[in-house]
């Protein structure tokens, strides 16, 4: 599994990179949109929809939304921010949802039960968040930004694996997730320190600038953590082990960007209202 997962990441990664720093606008929002696609597909699968004909209808409506909103890329800023409030307001519902949860709280409900609202749960979950990173990449023109995210949570992913795997003992959320760790935590929010320390050299922040970009990059990082428990929360309840099987070592593109659509609405919001994208 583990061999898996870092060939995997050996091959997607540098892929991502240069797709972030080098497609051109358009290419860079298809390049989304087919994350987005596969993604709602496995989304559907934790609705409770079977068989591919509920599936694809389901991926193409999450599609139609995002292009919906890519094709007003021009919105204004006031109207940009309600989204993002909308979606963090989702996602904030869900940390909670996973610190409450006890295990008596499953209804047993199983796969096989369609859930309207989790179905409907996909605009906040995937098609705003990811309509955040086209909007972050291709508006202000600078993938600087959006290549601090990703290697943000990248790097804190791995920081937490190994340092859960190794020097794991107290256990995070043993009913929703029993693999999380503690120790995989201050992994992850070691390398955010690193991580927020390099970036705010590399942005030319100042003292004051860089404290706030430190702050910020903390609070991606535990939502980040919160986005990957949000959906295991959503697999325990359906009884579902994977979202999906797409990438080897990984489980599915859901298992891979849980994580990332947690904490972009959160990144962007952060950028824009603290000044740091002007």
């Amino acid at each position: 599994m583990l061999k898996q997962r870092i060939i995997t990441s050996l091959v997607l990664t540098p892929f991502v990179i240069w797709g972030v720093f080098s497609l051109p606008a358009i290419y860079f929002a298809l390049f989304i949109f087919i994350v987005v696609g596969l993604a709602s597909w496995e989304w559907g699968h934790l609705a409770g929809l079977h068989g591919s004909g509920s599936k694809s209808m389901f991926m193409l409506a999450s599609l139609a939304a995002l292009a919906l909103l890519t094709w007003f890329m021009d919105i204004n800023e006031q109207t940009f921010f309600i989204l993002l409030y909308i979606s963090i307001a989702w996602w904030l519902y869900r940390v909670i949802r996973v610190l409450v949860y006890k295990q008596q709280d499953n209804n047993n409900s199983g796969s096989s039960h369609f859930s309207a609202v989790t179905a409907l749960s996909v605009i906040v979950a995937l098609i705003i968040p990811f309509y955040s990173i086209i909007y972050l990449r291709n508006t202000y023109q600078f993938p600087g930004y959006l290549f601090y995210m990703l290697m943000l949570i990248w790097s804190a992913d791995v920081f937490a694996y190994f340092s859960g795997k190794y020097l794991g003992k107290n256990k995070l959320a043993p009913q929703v997730s029993p693999g999380k760790t503690w120790e995989g935590v201050y992994g992850a929010l070691l390398s955010s320190l690193i991580g927020s320390i390099i970036g705010g050299f590399s942005f030319g922040f100042n003292f004051q600038q860089g404290i706030i970009f430190f702050g910020l990059s903390i609070l991606v990082v535990v939502i980040s953590i919160f986005g990957d428990l949000s959906e295991s929360l959503y697999k325990r309840q359906h009884n579902i082990k994977d979202s999906g099987h797409l990438l080897p070592g990984h489980g599915g593109m859901l298992d891979r960007v849980d994580s990332l659509s947690a904490a972009a609405p959160f990144y962007v919001t952060g950028l824009m209202l603290l000044g740091l994208l002007k």
